[in-house]
Formats: structure tokens, C-alpha cells, sequence
């Protein structure tokens, strides 16, 4: 008979994957070599548990698109002058990170992605944190109050700037809008999710995949406090991804959030 792995082991495990996880992003954007040595002899032990073994691998071909996207961001779109293009281009390298994540999928025989379908628009969540609040509602009901508190939230920063400025920031907005919500959705919403939930069910990915998706922002230059804001922000696009079946909605959001930073003069001024 299969012995049960009761909470006490699981919530171990989970840490244990947490604390790799944050591990393995804060080294690989601070680029010390000795502490990825010291990382990969701490996962390296944790391959006598099946599920963290796993969960290894996914990091280790993420690790890889990672470190070759740093690599083009860092090295070789230094040297654009224009910042726009800069940008776009940074955020289009994304696309290496998702290579390996795909011929990981391939090789083990996974999907790619569970989330990839039309979305449950009528799912109850809860406000205000989607899986906890005072009231329910839909998945469409929350997704355009949070479009708005978002949008108002923003608009002293955007009314701070001349119309001149909308007038020549609405390309650049539209282009960093939609290359960055999809494919920043797609690696942490879609393929991350998706192989964490495999391994710790959907509640414990969203967890990795927020964090993960906060700390990845300290390569483009926020501190490591604004990371921890953008966790936040991770967390619920992956709760309504989970909660609707489909990353649609997060992509919405994702690209609208990203219009209102444009607009506000946080990405390019």
C-alpha cells in the first residue's frame, strides 16, 4: 500500500521548492558563479524526491532561456542608443526563454500548457484575492474591476504628462503592451504553471509563479522591494488564470497594466 504523504512532509517539500526557486533567480540575476555551484549541489540532493526532481529540471531548462536572454539583453541591446527599440527588442528576446521550456515539454511528453483554451467567463471568484473575499462574483465582473482600480490608480501619472507625449509614446504602447503581457504569460502563466501544477497542485504554482515573476524583474532594473510588488501582481494573474481555465484573462490584464505604465511615463520617458 502507497504510504500517504501527510501536510508536514508536503509543506516541507513546498518550501523546499520555494527556497530553490527564489534562490535560483536571485543568483542567476546577480551572475555569481560560485553560488550557482553551491545551488546545483543543493538540487542535485533533492533529486531522491520525485516531485522536486522535476521541478528541478523545469528550473534547469528555464535557467537555460534565462541566462541566454540576460545574456542578448545585456551584451548585445546595450549598445541601442534609442530606448524604444531597446525595450521592444528586450522584451521580444523573451521568446529564447520560452526554447527550452518547449523541448523540455517535448522530451518528457508533457502539453505544453493547460491553460491554453477559452476562458471559464462566468467562474465565481472572490473579491477581493480571487480564492478569499467578503463577496463573489464572476470572472468577468473581476477582471474589469480590476482593469479600472488599476486605470485610476495610474491617472495622476498619466495626466502629469503634455498630450504631446501620448502623441508620440501610442505605437510604442500598443507593441510593448501586446510583445510583453503574452509573452511574459506564456513562460510564467502558461509553461510554469502548467509543470508546477503537475508537481504541487495549483495553489502552491501560483505561489512559485508569483514570486518567480516578481523577482525576474530586478534584471530590468527595479529593486528588489518594486519585485516584491510585482509578486503581487503575479499572484493574481495566476489565480485568475487557475480560477478561469485559460490565460486570456491574465493577458488582458497583463497588456492593459502594461498600456497604463507607458502611458504614465514609467518605460520610456
Amino acid at each position: 500500500m502507497k504510504k500517504k504523504l501527510y501536510f508536514p512532509a508536503t509543506a516541507l517539500r513546498n518550501l523546499a521548492a520555494l527556497s530553490l526557486f527564489v534562490a535560483f533567480l536571485i543568483i542567476l540575476q546577480l551572475d555569481n558563479h560560485l553560488l550557482l555551484i553551491v545551488w546545483a549541489i543543493a538540487a542535485g540532493l533533492s533529486f531522491f524526491e520525485k516531485t522536486i526532481r522535476y521541478f528541478v529540471l523545469t528550473l534547469m531548462a528555464f535557467g537555460i532561456g534565462f541566462f541566454v536572454y540576460s545574456y542578448i539583453t545585456t551584451h548585445w541591446l546595450i549598445n541601442i542608443s534609442q530606448d524604444e527599440t531597446r525595450v521592444l527588442l528586450n522584451r521580444l528576446s523573451l521568446i529564447v526563454v520560452l526554447v527550452p521550456l518547449i523541448f523540455f515539454s517535448l522530451i518528457f511528453r508533457l502539453r505544453f500548457m493547460y491553460y491554453w483554451q477559452k476562458p471559464q467567463w462566468e467562474e465565481p471568484v472572490h473579491n477581493p484575492f480571487i480564492w478569499a473575499g467578503f463577496r463573489k462574483t464572476k470572472v468577468s465582473t473581476f477582471l474589469v474591476m480590476a482593469m479600472m482600480i488599476n486605470f485610476l490608480v495610474f491617472l495622476p501619472f498619466i495626466l502629469n504628462h503634455s498630450f504631446s507625449f501620448f502623441q508620440g509614446i501610442w505605437g510604442f504602447m500598443i507593441i510593448f503592451s501586446i510583445l510583453n503581457g503574452t509573452l511574459e504569460e506564456m513562460i510564467w502563466r502558461g509553461f510554469l504553471l502548467s509543470r508546477f501544477s503537475e508537481n504541487f497542485g495549483n495553489r502552491w504554482a501560483v505561489v512559485l509563479t508569483s514570486v518567480g515573476f516578481g523577482l525576474q524583474h530586478y534584471s530590468l532594473g527595479f529593486s528588489w522591494v518594486s519585485c516584491l510588488a510585482f509578486s503581487m501582481g503575479g499572484f493574481f494573474f495566476g489565480a485568475i488564470t487557475v480560477q478561469s481555465k485559460s490565460i486570456v484573462p491574465a493577458v488582458i490584464w497583463h497588456m492593459f497594466f502594461n498600456a497604463l505604465m507607458v502611458l504614465s511615463g514609467m518605460i520610456v520617458s
